[in-house]
Protein backbone atom coordinates (compact mmCIF):
# COMPACT_ATOMS: atom_id res chain seq x y z
CA UNK A 1 0.00 0.00 0.00
CA UNK A 2 3.10 2.23 0.65
CA UNK A 3 3.83 1.72 -3.03
CA UNK A 4 0.66 2.60 -4.66
CA UNK A 5 0.69 5.87 -2.19
CA UNK A 6 3.98 6.89 -3.56
CA UNK A 7 3.30 6.21 -6.81
CA UNK A 8 0.18 8.20 -6.60
CA UNK A 9 2.37 11.18 -4.76
CA UNK A 10 4.58 11.13 -7.68
CA UNK A 11 1.83 11.23 -9.86
CA UNK A 12 0.28 14.53 -8.16
CA UNK A 13 3.77 16.26 -8.19
CA UNK A 14 3.93 15.64 -11.80
CA UNK A 15 0.30 16.67 -12.40
CA UNK A 16 1.03 19.85 -10.22
CA UNK A 17 4.30 20.74 -12.22
CA UNK A 18 2.37 20.59 -15.40
CA UNK A 19 -0.35 22.42 -14.02
CA UNK A 20 1.84 25.74 -13.36
CA UNK A 21 2.31 28.28 -15.97
CA UNK A 22 6.07 29.38 -16.23
CA UNK A 23 7.18 33.14 -15.36
CA UNK A 24 6.54 33.78 -19.02
CA UNK A 25 3.14 32.43 -19.44
CA UNK A 26 2.09 34.25 -16.39
CA UNK A 27 3.22 37.53 -18.20
CA UNK A 28 1.90 37.13 -21.47
CA UNK A 29 -1.37 35.66 -19.74
CA UNK A 30 -1.36 39.22 -18.04
CA UNK A 31 -0.62 41.50 -20.86
CA UNK A 32 -3.84 39.71 -22.97
CA UNK A 33 -5.70 40.62 -20.04
CA UNK A 34 -4.87 43.91 -19.46
CA UNK A 35 -5.32 44.27 -23.68
CA UNK A 36 -8.78 42.93 -23.41
CA UNK A 37 -9.35 45.46 -20.82
CA UNK A 38 -8.05 48.21 -22.76
CA UNK A 39 -9.96 47.21 -25.85
CA UNK A 40 -13.11 46.89 -23.82
CA UNK A 41 -12.63 50.64 -22.63
CA UNK A 42 -12.27 51.84 -25.86
CA UNK A 43 -15.51 49.78 -26.97
CA UNK A 44 -17.06 51.50 -24.14
CA UNK A 45 -16.11 54.87 -25.39
CA UNK A 46 -17.50 54.20 -29.11
CA UNK A 47 -20.37 53.05 -27.50
CA UNK A 48 -20.87 56.06 -25.48
CA UNK A 49 -23.75 54.29 -23.05
CA UNK A 50 -22.07 55.52 -20.41
CA UNK A 51 -20.81 59.02 -19.22
CA UNK A 52 -16.78 58.13 -19.37
CA UNK A 53 -13.65 59.81 -19.07
CA UNK A 54 -11.65 57.57 -21.00
CA UNK A 55 -8.30 59.28 -19.30
CA UNK A 56 -9.65 58.82 -15.67
CA UNK A 57 -10.05 55.12 -16.15
CA UNK A 58 -6.44 54.47 -17.73
CA UNK A 59 -4.77 56.76 -14.88
CA UNK A 60 -6.40 53.81 -12.44
CA UNK A 61 -3.86 51.79 -13.80
CA UNK A 62 -0.15 52.40 -13.37
CA UNK A 63 3.22 51.64 -15.36
CA UNK A 64 3.38 48.64 -17.94
CA UNK A 65 -0.33 47.87 -17.47
CA UNK A 66 -1.35 51.34 -18.14
CA UNK A 67 0.80 51.03 -21.43
CA UNK A 68 -0.62 47.96 -22.44
CA UNK A 69 -3.75 49.23 -21.80
CA UNK A 70 -3.48 52.39 -23.54
CA UNK A 71 -1.74 50.56 -26.61
CA UNK A 72 -4.97 48.18 -27.07
CA UNK A 73 -7.38 50.93 -26.77
CA UNK A 74 -6.05 53.13 -29.49
CA UNK A 75 -5.62 50.02 -31.91
CA UNK A 76 -9.24 49.30 -31.08
CA UNK A 77 -10.66 53.29 -31.72
CA UNK A 78 -8.47 53.38 -34.64
CA UNK A 79 -9.71 49.50 -36.25
CA UNK A 80 -13.13 51.21 -35.67
CA UNK A 81 -12.40 53.60 -38.99
CA UNK A 82 -13.57 52.96 -41.52
CA UNK A 83 -13.83 54.64 -45.02
CA UNK A 84 -16.61 51.99 -46.65
CA UNK A 85 -19.26 52.62 -44.11
CA UNK A 86 -21.37 55.89 -42.52
CA UNK A 87 -21.01 54.55 -39.27
CA UNK A 88 -17.20 54.45 -39.36
CA UNK A 89 -16.88 57.68 -40.87
CA UNK A 90 -19.74 59.19 -38.37
CA UNK A 91 -17.39 57.62 -35.46
CA UNK A 92 -14.27 59.51 -36.62
CA UNK A 93 -15.05 62.64 -34.41
CA UNK A 94 -15.43 60.33 -31.07
CA UNK A 95 -12.26 58.37 -32.33
CA UNK A 96 -10.23 61.36 -32.45
CA UNK A 97 -11.52 62.71 -29.12
CA UNK A 98 -10.36 59.42 -27.02
CA UNK A 99 -7.26 58.98 -29.01
CA UNK A 100 -6.75 62.54 -28.30
CA UNK A 101 -7.35 62.05 -24.25
CA UNK A 102 -5.54 59.01 -24.04
CA UNK A 103 -2.68 60.25 -25.53
CA UNK A 104 -2.49 64.42 -26.04
CA UNK A 105 0.81 64.13 -28.19
CA UNK A 106 -0.75 62.65 -31.08
CA UNK A 107 -3.65 65.34 -31.37
CA UNK A 108 -2.38 66.69 -34.49
CA UNK A 109 -2.08 63.15 -36.16
CA UNK A 110 -5.81 62.26 -34.81
CA UNK A 111 -7.03 65.35 -36.49
CA UNK A 112 -5.04 64.79 -39.88
CA UNK A 113 -6.24 61.21 -40.29
CA UNK A 114 -10.06 63.39 -39.40
CA UNK A 115 -9.60 66.07 -42.42
CA UNK A 116 -8.25 62.60 -44.47
CA UNK A 117 -12.24 61.06 -43.81
CA UNK A 118 -13.63 64.00 -44.24
CA UNK A 119 -11.77 64.71 -47.79
CA UNK A 120 -12.64 61.35 -48.89
CA UNK A 121 -16.72 61.84 -47.86
CA UNK A 122 -16.56 64.70 -49.94
CA UNK A 123 -14.36 62.92 -52.76
CA UNK A 124 -17.34 60.18 -52.53
CA UNK A 125 -20.35 62.72 -52.49
CA UNK A 126 -18.37 64.52 -55.61
CA UNK A 127 -18.48 60.88 -57.15
CA UNK A 128 -22.05 60.07 -56.31
CA UNK A 129 -23.53 63.44 -57.33
CA UNK A 130 -21.75 63.14 -61.16
CA UNK A 131 -23.31 59.14 -61.25
CA UNK A 132 -26.52 60.82 -60.35
CA UNK A 133 -26.46 63.60 -62.92
CA UNK A 134 -24.61 61.13 -65.76
CA UNK A 135 -28.51 58.76 -64.77
CA UNK A 136 -30.48 61.73 -64.69
CA UNK A 137 -29.19 62.93 -68.75
CA UNK A 138 -29.38 59.30 -69.77
CA UNK A 139 -33.06 58.62 -68.34
CA UNK A 140 -34.11 62.06 -70.01
CA UNK A 141 -32.43 61.15 -73.40
CA UNK A 142 -34.69 58.17 -73.33
CA UNK A 143 -37.55 60.35 -71.87
CA UNK A 144 -37.93 58.81 -69.04
CA UNK A 145 -38.81 61.43 -66.36
CA UNK A 146 -41.12 61.97 -62.81
CA UNK A 147 -40.50 60.63 -59.55
CA UNK A 148 -38.85 57.12 -60.84
CA UNK A 149 -35.96 59.79 -61.96
CA UNK A 150 -35.77 61.20 -58.63
CA UNK A 151 -35.02 57.61 -56.87
CA UNK A 152 -32.04 56.62 -58.48
CA UNK A 153 -30.39 53.92 -56.26
CA UNK A 154 -26.69 54.33 -57.69
CA UNK A 155 -25.94 52.54 -54.63
CA UNK A 156 -26.98 49.18 -56.73
CA UNK A 157 -25.08 49.69 -59.86
CA UNK A 158 -21.99 48.32 -60.69
CA UNK A 159 -20.54 51.17 -61.75
CA UNK A 160 -20.82 53.00 -58.23
CA UNK A 161 -19.28 49.74 -56.88
CA UNK A 162 -15.55 49.70 -58.99
CA UNK A 163 -15.56 53.91 -58.41
CA UNK A 164 -15.83 53.79 -54.72
CA UNK A 165 -13.47 50.78 -54.35
CA UNK A 166 -11.07 52.58 -56.62
CA UNK A 167 -11.84 55.92 -54.18
CA UNK A 168 -11.09 53.82 -51.05
CA UNK A 169 -8.33 52.59 -52.59
CA UNK A 170 -6.95 55.61 -53.11
CA UNK A 171 -7.34 56.86 -49.39
CA UNK A 172 -6.79 53.62 -47.78
CA UNK A 173 -2.79 54.12 -47.89
CA UNK A 174 -2.57 57.32 -46.60
CA UNK A 175 -5.20 56.22 -43.87
CA UNK A 176 -2.39 53.30 -43.00
CA UNK A 177 0.37 55.67 -42.44
CA UNK A 178 -1.94 57.46 -40.37
CA UNK A 179 -2.93 54.70 -38.32
CA UNK A 180 0.99 53.64 -37.68
CA UNK A 181 1.80 57.32 -36.97
CA UNK A 182 -0.18 56.89 -34.29
CA UNK A 183 0.86 53.46 -33.00
CA UNK A 184 4.13 54.49 -32.94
Amino acid sequence: MGELKSAWEIAQERANRLGKLSAEEKAQQERQEYRQRGKALAQKWLDGSQQLDIATELNKHEGEKRDIIKRAAIEHLLGAIELTTAQGRDSVKKIIEGISCLEPELQPEAEEMGRLVQEYEEAEQKMRQELESNYRETMHRLRISGTAVDAINIEADHKWQIARQRLVESFAPRLNDLKKALLR
